[in-house]
């Protein structure tokens, strides 16, 4: 259980995130909803410890993620970003691989072979000598979630996954949700995309103004308030 305990993040004198305490369970998606700027981004950051001026705790089995070393930290929490951050100078196989040889001190025949396995499993292995600008927009997610995924974290998260992906594409990215979660990989998606969220509603916060205004839990209830913000949210057209 990733455990998250009274977060609070300040950018200059604004304050982005205002006291959020929830648990993030590694068999069910966590969706985050609500409009631009209500701060599911920068939750998602603070997560991934990619922004460091933060109070509260973030923790996994009673460890602090900021204690962590880098290589316990990539083990533990994995970062797509909306716009999948790849190395533009580098091929796909070097994008993945680099990290892996680092934290864990592989050669460079090492980690080609597992991060080729990644590939495979994410149906690109036919991609690893492309370079970033050669490939769709779905494909260089499926890149992005490689680089992230071979590295074993214990919990993916995304950020507007969806946001540029064609129909098709985000049919494929669906499946690959699921399939994480069947491996038992927790996922964390902040999202727009009224149609895809409504595909995940195992567990679902509403942001607005950096504080929770509604939840949703279905190990807890049947269905979503229909008066609630999160029902309004997934009923737009």
């Amino acid at each position: 259980m990733l455990k998250i305990n009274n977060l609070s993040c300040l950018k200059g004198k604004k304050e982005i995130l205002k006291s959020l305490s929830f648990n993030i369970s590694k068999t069910r998606a966590t969706l985050l909803l609500g409009k631009s700027g209500s701060g599911k981004t920068t939750l998602l950051r603070c997560i991934a410890q990619l922004e460091s001026e933060y109070q509260g705790e973030i923790s996994y089995k009673g460890q602090p993620i900021n204690k962590l070393s880098p290589k316990k930290r990539s083990q533990t929490i994995g970062f797509i970003s909306q716009s999948f951050a790849l190395f533009p100078h580098m091929n796909i196989l070097d994008n993945c691989a680099k990290a892996l040889a680092i934290l864990y001190k592989l050669s460079k025949e090492e980690a080609y072979a597992q991060t080729k396995e990644t590939l495979r499993l994410l149906d690109i292995e036919n991609l690893a000598l492309s370079m970033p600008s050669q490939l769709s927009g779905g494909q260089q997610q499926r890149a992005a979630i490689a680089r992230a995924l071979v590295l074993k974290p214990s919990f993916l998260l995304f950020d507007e996954p969806t946001s540029a992906l064609d129909p098709e594409n985000t049919k494929r990215f669906m499946q690959i949700v699921r399939d994480l979660l069947a491996a038992k990989t927790g996922v964390i998606i902040a999202s727009h995309d009224m149609q895809f969220a409504s595909q995940f509603l195992d567990a679902v916060y509403f942001l607005e103004e950096g504080k929770f205004v509604e939840s949703y839990d279905a190990a807890k209830e049947e269905v979503i308030p229909r008066e609630g913000k999160i029902h309004r949210f997934l009923s737009m057209n």
